[in-house]
């Protein structure tokens, strides 16, 4: 009994402590600072304090490994914002969507490190095939999801809008702006929107916060010796290139190679006409490969002659529709076997009025004919 009554004042007092390392009035300091440096609105509320706390309290492990993870990956991503003119701040967007994991995957289908789902890769060209699934590659999906808040906030306005349209889409937005009685401001339709979108951007304002302050909750990043400490960089790859092949000849680990390039599915790079590839690997290696190119490619001709590769099939392909005399949207989706708001978001049509001579952008099975 008294050994029971002594671990509950251990975890009482505990609590206590932990309680102590939160203080609502330095936080809301804390965000106010923040907020001047940013068109997005980062508030303190309620909603945004659970969540701080959550990370303080609880999520110190992840927040080290995010602070790890965002050392590589955040100077591949901020020349990218900073290209499309995207606040810096959605840097810390794939910390909510998927903890900074390339080969994340969700049970509805999105995939890679901004979460994107099938029918818009195919709205945003990235390439899904039988060896490459392209919003797994870090570079290419960020371009994506920096073209996606750049029509969104071309249609809202309003960044913090733009944020949770990525979470529940365009139309979400709009129903739950309608709901509302036609409130713009994101935190006055909020209650109108599905619970995770209600959750999404207060989430992240509470990841920019930690990540930010991290060091004053005594968090810092985990360093365990990762690939991802070397210098990386990219080069052109113009021939079929096993992983497996790869790594015997400049030493670096087939896990070290398929790390660094999650895109590539089953560990190959393909060889196909009008298509580019790249891997990335450290820059020593890269120096290696390029002096030894001819002895390198002579081993490699060697080892692939072994190997049968699998066909390579892309999933989808485009093609310009021009619109005829007396179509429809129904007759062009039934004749492409797509949906009429499929045709809509790729098109970013705001109804289904079209006219005759004008384009549109359909997305098909690359074996239509």
């Amino acid at each position: 009994m008294f050994r029971l009554f002594f671990l509950l004042i251990l975890f009482v007092f505990s609590i206590q402590s932990q309680e102590k390392t939160f203080n609502e009035k330095e936080v809301k300091e804390r965000l106010e600072a923040l907020n001047k440096n940013t068109p997005i609105e980062l508030i303190y509320n309620k909603s945004v304090e659970k969540h701080i706390k959550a990370y303080i309290l609880r999520g110190k492990t992840n927040i080290s490994q995010m602070l790890s993870k965002a050392e590589y990956y955040f100077p591949i991503i901020e020349p990218i914002l900073d290209s499309y003119n995207i606040p810096l701040e959605l840097k810390y967007l794939p910390i909510i969507e998927s903890r900074f994991n390339p080969k994340a995957k969700s049970p509805v289908g999105a995939r890679g490190m901004w979460q994107i789902m099938f029918n818009t890769a195919k709205e945003y060209d990235l390439i899904i095939s039988s060896y490459v699934d392209e919003r797994m590659d870090v570079v290419k999906s960020t371009k994506a999801a920096c073209e996606y808040f750049l029509e969104s906030q071309a249609r809202f306005n309003d960044w913090t809008t733009s944020i949770a349209s990525y979470n529940v889409g365009k139309g979400g937005v709009l129903k739950a702006i309608k709901r509302s009685g036609g409130k713009k401001n994101y935190w006055e339709y909020r209650p109108f929107l599905p619970k995770e979108t209600r959750e999404y951007i207060p989430k992240l304002i509470a990841a920019i916060y930690i990540m930010n302050y991290a060091e004053e909750y005594g968090i810092y990043p985990q360093k365990d010796n990762d690939i991802f400490d070397e210098e990386i960089d990219t080069i052109h790859i113009q021939r079929h290139l096993s992983f497996e092949n790869l790594a015997s000849i400049i030493n670096l680990s087939l896990e070290q190679i398929k790390k660094l390039n999650p895109s590539y599915k089953i560990a190959i790079v393909p060889h196909v006409k009008q298509r580019d590839f790249y891997i990335n690997l450290p820059i020593e290696k890269i120096e290696y490969f390029l002096a030894n190119k001819d002895t390198i490619y002579q081993q490699l001709d060697k080892m692939e002659k072994k190997v049968n590769h699998p066909d390579y099939e892309e999933m989808v392909k485009k093609i310009n529709y021009k619109i005829k005399s007396g179509d429809s949207l129904s007759k062009i989706a039934q004749k492409y076997n797509c949906r009429i708001k499929d045709i809509l978001l790729w098109n970013g049509m705001k109804n289904t009025t079209i006219i005759a001579g004008r384009t549109l952008k359909i997305y098909v099975n690359a074996d239509y004919e």
